[in-house]
């Protein structure tokens, strides 16, 4: 499916999870993130801060691999 696609499909506010890490007990470092539905492997991440009214952003799981690759110094930082 193209991107741009991805940001075509409703993803319901109950499809989201907040994910935190690295700041101790604040909400400062979380984000929300929720699979995109009908489309095996693509997710919607945004901020927890805004709630609801954050935008999203829409990656395929590949390239969500190879963000985390990059910052843990595995990938092509190039």
């Amino acid at each position: 499916m193209p991107k741009d696609d991805l940001y075509s499909i409703e993803v319901p506010d109950e499809a989201f999870a907040g994910r935190c890490g690295g700041n101790g007990l604040t909400l400062e470092g979380c984000v929300s993130a929720a699979e995109i539905p009908g489309s095996p492997g693509t997710y919607a991440i945004r901020d927890t801060k805004l709630g609801e009214d954050s935008p999203t952003l829409r990656f395929s799981k590949q390239e969500l691999d190879d963000f985390m690759a990059s910052i843990a110094g595995d990938g092509d930082n190039a």
